[in-house]
């Protein structure tokens, strides 16, 4: 893939995107003809007001069970307070085979790839702090101390970058203020993410 093409897709799957049919802990979204699945890990369901599709592509929210009045959808002894919101965003983009992951570490390092990668769209406020590869998935630690558009959300948090059924999908693990997702925390938590969604998409 090209670096424009590259920049656009990861530009669109960063963006949120009419809601569509959804369950306690999993959504499934038509986004360019594909059906993508986004489930959620143990403990998290999905906000149905928060989920919507256009013809650019899907987002997704999942946030604490007992919060949505699911609670029964939560594993027994999950009784504390889950610390972070998930989201994820399916891109309308197709990706090529091959060769995706390099460019899309090397997109993340420049000034539009910052820009993309933060919340506040101040790509001199945000910085790469790490980035990670396992298997097929890129996990990249952002810290942005620009504007937020939601207040009490930590400055630092992961996204991560796959392909689900030819899409782009970007996961995002965004932790409270104070709520103890550290970074540590906070990968573990958004390989869960990606190993669940990449586990209800593989083919039975």
């Amino acid at each position: 893939m090209r670096a424009p093409t590259l920049i656009a897709a990861a530009a669109v799957a960063l963006a949120a995107c009419v809601p569509t049919a959804s369950g306690p802990d999993r959504a499934t979204l038509t986004v360019a003809g594909r059906n993508v699945t986004i489930a959620a890990p143990r403990g998290f369901c999905i906000d149905e007001a928060a989920t919507n599709v256009s013809a650019s592509g899907g987002f997704v929210m999942a946030s604490d069970c007992a919060l949505l009045g699911s609670a029964g959808v939560a594993a027994e002894g999950d009784a504390n307070p889950l610390g972070a919101v998930l989201t994820a965003s399916v891109s309308a983009a197709q990706l090529p085979e091959g060769g995706t992951l390099p460019e899309l570490t090397r997109f993340v390092e420049t000034p539009q790839g910052r820009a993309a990668l933060g919340r506040s769209g101040r790509p001199d406020r945000i910085k790469v702090l790490a980035t990670r590869t396992r298997g097929d998935v890129l996990y990249v630690l952002v810290e942005d101390r620009g504007p937020q558009p939601i207040a009490g959300i930590e400055p630092r948090f992961w996204r991560a970058f796959l392909d689900v059924e030819g899409r782009m999908t970007v996961l995002t693990v965004l932790g409270f203020d104070g709520a103890g997702v550290d970074p540590t925390a906070g990968l573990a938590l958004i390989q869960r993410f990606a190993d669940t969604v990449q586990a209800v998409n593989r083919p039975s």
